[in-house]
């Protein structure tokens, strides 16, 4: 955690640098929280600096368990983030302190919404497999969007990942259509369209190239996931995931839209 701050504050500044790792921890112990509130053991969470932080959660046996899970980082998430904004509003707004805090608010709300993307391994897909498969073909397409819409060469990271939990493709095409966004992250960082420092696109790569060497081991071994065979949930129990899903989902996009205009504008 510590690492991560001081990694980031010679990208971002070391206040804001603490406070974003800070937002990162706080959503990570609501995974935390909601593991231990279901009776499962729970680690405190791993930091990887410029990918944010993680825990190792085990195989869920159901899918209520791992959408609670799922959930539980978000919504705690985005309460502090919803209490930093509120705090904002009782500092003097011209001030660099009221600035710091507007900001780390809004990235917050950013990661836990962008977080809310229905693909596993994003918490997003992690609630929305209790709804049923088929969400996960909205949230292909709902990250195809973003990725044309924010132009960021490394979303094509974050794409490798996800491939590994695609388990309607196969292995080996899996395999290569992940060299193919490898490729293409290094290329686009390289031609200079990140907007990145150059030493984080550089670090990207090195991290990227290693989560592609485990795709493309699981691809010339044949090690083929098993597609999940777990019950399905009852219609209460789909109804119930989705309207929490929404729920957050839309108040997130609302905040994230309200916040904008507080937001110092570009000279």
């Amino acid at each position: 955690m510590s690492l991560s701050a001081f990694a980031y504050a010679f990208w971002l500044g070391p206040w804001f640098a603490i406070g974003l790792v800070l937002m990162i921890f706080i959503h990570e112990m609501g995974h935390v929280i909601a593991m231990r509130i279901k009776g499962f053991e729970a680690t405190t969470p791993v930091f990887i600096p410029f990918l944010g932080a993680a825990i190792f959660a085990p195989k869920f046996e159901n899918r209520d368990d791992e959408a609670y899970v799922g959930y539980g980082g978000p919504l705690v998430g985005s309460a502090a983030a919803v209490i930093l904004f509120l705090i904002y509003f009782l500092l003097d707004a011209s001030s660099t302190v009221a600035h710091i805090v507007l900001i780390t608010s809004y990235a917050a709300v950013f990661i836990n919404l962008f977080n809310m993307i229905p693909l596993s391994p994003l918490d997003g897909g992690r609630v929305t497999q209790a709804i049923g498969a088929w969400f996960q073909h909205i949230g292909l397409l709902t990250f195809a969007g973003v990725s044309i819409l924010l132009k960021e060469p490394v979303l094509l990271l974050i794409w490798i990942l996800i491939l590994g939990d695609l388990t309607f493709i196969h292995i080996k095409m899996r395999a290569v259509l992940g060299v193919f966004c490898y490729a293409s992250m290094a290329t686009l960082m390289w031609a200079g369209y990140s907007s990145q420092p150059f030493w984080v696109d550089m670090f990207d790569v090195v991290i990227g190239g290693l989560f592609i060497g485990a795709l493309i081991a699981a691809a010339l071994n044949g090690i083929e996931e098993k597609k999940d065979a777990r019950p399905s949930l009852s219609v209460q129990g789909r109804l119930k995931w989705l309207s929490c899903y929404l729920g957050l989902t839309v108040a997130l996009v609302g905040l994230i839209a309200y916040q904008a205009q507080f937001l110092p504008q570009p000279q």
